[in-house]
């Protein structure tokens, strides 16, 4: 695909999620997505998404890493299952781990295909003590990546990147379904997904934030 199908590169989304990170969310009043004349490029999109992705994955990485197959087949929410539902979280859990890795990696050779250097992951402040905690965590990161790709896609003008955001928008619509499960909620509460805007998005994902790369 011709690299002129892409809008003019801005660089939005690393500059805002640095903000978040450096100065908190009650100062992102004063943004550059609202400083900006014209809306966001294709790739300040795709890169915004990659941002969102090197989060979930990272969550994930550290989340599994730190609880066992027997600490998340012990844990609270877990006993409500049955055994063979509590014995399979672990997995399903690695399944979505590699969903979000795959997910970074996806984004990330859409964008040097492009010719773009893609956004680099931040360091993250991710405080859970207990596998309960963890998984209400990624239920709030899921259902916000949902929330997140729904409020983007009418922003992406290339149908080759609008697709592959699609495709990844409906895959994190599952690991939200299967989280709200796991946490006693309906799978899909409404008949239509509520959507957020990049800012309000950033602004919900900046107390994770250690810092970011310049």
């Amino acid at each position: 695909m011709p690299c002129e199908e892409i809008m003019p590169i801005t660089r939005v989304p690393s500059a805002t999620m640095r903000n978040a990170a450096l100065i908190g969310v009650g100062v992102l009043g004063v943004s550059v997505l609202q400083a900006q004349s014209t809306a966001p490029s294709d790739v300040d999109v795709m890169n915004y998404a990659l941002t969102l992705e090197h989060l979930e994955a990272a969550f994930y990485n550290q989340g599994l890493r730190q609880f066992s197959n027997l600490d998340i087949g012990r844990a609270a929410f877990a006993r409500d299952l049955g055994e063979t539902a509590s014995n399979e979280l672990y997995a399903y859990l690695s399944l979505i781990r590699s969903h979000e890795n795959s997910h970074v990696r996806t984004l990330q050779g859409l964008l040097r295909s492009f010719g773009v250097t893609p956004v680099a992951a931040c360091r993250y402040n991710f405080d859970f003590s207990t596998v309960d905690a963890f998984l209400n965590t990624a239920r709030v990161l899921e259902n916000t990546g949902v929330m997140a790709y729904d409020g983007a896609l009418s922003l992406v003008r290339s149908p080759r990147l609008r697709t592959a955001a699609a495709t990844i928008a409906t895959v994190e619509a599952r690991h939200a379904a299967y989280l709200n499960v796991l946490s006693g909620n309906l799978a899909a509460p409404d008949a239509f997904d509520p959507t957020k805007t990049m800012q309000e998005i950033l602004t919900i994902a900046a107390p994770f934030l250690a810092a970011c790369p310049a």
